[in-house]
């Protein structure tokens, strides 16, 4: 798995419980992220500001900071810890970004030689954030950013109808036509992994590597009917061409306990990267601005 240099992984990490998958050969997305500026001229509260380079498939964090080096991170909130992978044998060691400490612990052989590390939920624990484009910005929870967003954003952002399993959190959304779940928020997925309508695209097959070096074959589509994220207040934000996976989802890994759950999809970055994206950790609120796709 670590031989691998682009990816599409499912993760979810309970405990110390960590699960992947890996897509052989790239994956890139048509999505683009929209480009976004403050409707207001209100001094921002103070925050940390987080350079996000897209790769395509997945996204890095910069600046993570280190004994005098400088590193990037894959961010994955579909992953409930953040840890980094070293030669070294240290089974810790402390990290800056934006003059903000931390402490990540090593662990070995889940990530792609070229990725040295993964920040996830537990690090933006206790804050909120806002995300467009190549610009993450964090707040402490009790930041006026944080209790009313809308006061900074405009009336156009839109929280998302959301719910927090576990550290997880899922957003409605409805695809097929018809069919409404909740599917799992993972910026760490390039591709969302979705139910399958009879009208969409074939794209080919995806050969899936998961945890125990077990091989799935996955069929890679397109939607040719919109998807919605449901606000809410019931309205429903569209996505177009939405490109996804099927003949897998998280319902194929089987944990204990998750035999009978609703929440078997996964909402990534295909999708979260259309759109500036709120995340109140605090509160558990996810909003994204409207926008015309």
């Amino acid at each position: 798995m670590s031989k691998l240099s682009l990816y599409q992984k499912v993760s979810i990490s309970l405990s110390l419980f960590f699960l992947g998958a890996c897509i052989q050969g790239p994956v890139r997305s048509h999505q683009t992220s929209v480009l976004y500026q403050f409707p207001s001229n209100k001094t921002l509260p103070p925050h940390v500001r987080i350079s996000v380079v897209d790769e395509g498939s997945y996204l890095l964090l910069t600046g993570i900071e280190t004994k005098g080096k400088t590193f990037s991170f894959l961010w994955d909130t579909g992953s409930d810890v953040s840890f980094y992978e070293s030669a070294g044998s240290e089974e810790s060691s402390v990290f800056t970004l934006g003059g903000y400490l931390f402490h990540l612990n090593q662990r070995k052989g889940i990530l792609p030689e070229s990725i040295p590390g993964l920040i996830g939920l537990d690090f933006f624990s206790g804050s909120c954030i806002f995300w467009f484009g190549e610009e993450l910005k964090r707040f402490p929870g009790d930041s006026p950013f944080c209790e009313h967003p809308d006061a900074y954003l405009s009336t156009d952002l839109k929280l998302l109808n959301t719910k927090k399993k576990g550290d997880h959190y899922y957003v409605a959304f409805e695809y097929p036509e018809g069919h409404t779940s909740f599917g799992l928020l993972d910026t760490g997925s390039s591709l969302n992994l979705l139910p399958s309508a009879p009208s969409d695209r074939f794209l080919g097959e995806k050969k899936v590597f998961l945890a125990g070096n077990k091989i799935q074959t996955a069929i890679h589509k397109e939607s040719t009917s919109v998807l919605y994220l449901v606000a809410k207040s019931g309205i429903r934000e569209e996505y177009r061409q939405v490109q996804f996976l099927t003949g897998i989802s998280l319902e194929n890994f089987l944990l204990p306990g998750d035999k009978d759950r609703e929440e078997v999809w996964v909402i990534g970055l295909d999708i979260l990267r259309t759109r500036p994206l709120f995340w109140d950790f605090s509160r558990g609120r996810v909003g994204i601005v409207h926008t015309k796709n």
